[in-house]
């Protein structure tokens, strides 16, 4: 009974991480993405004016 309990709660801890890592990495992504491809135009558009 505490054995399987203790594998359990070793699995979780193995698996948490690394889904928490690649779920900050997706969004750290998109993230960066969105920011490059919202701040393009107004760059361009601010060059463009000037």
């Amino acid at each position: 009974m505490t054995m399987g309990h203790r594998t359990r709660a070793t699995a979780a801890s193995q698996f948490a991480p690394t889904d928490l890592l690649k779920g900050i990495l997706v969004v750290s992504s998109f993230g960066f993405w969105a920011v490059m491809l919202g701040l393009m135009p107004v760059l361009l558009f601010r060059v463009w004016l000037a």
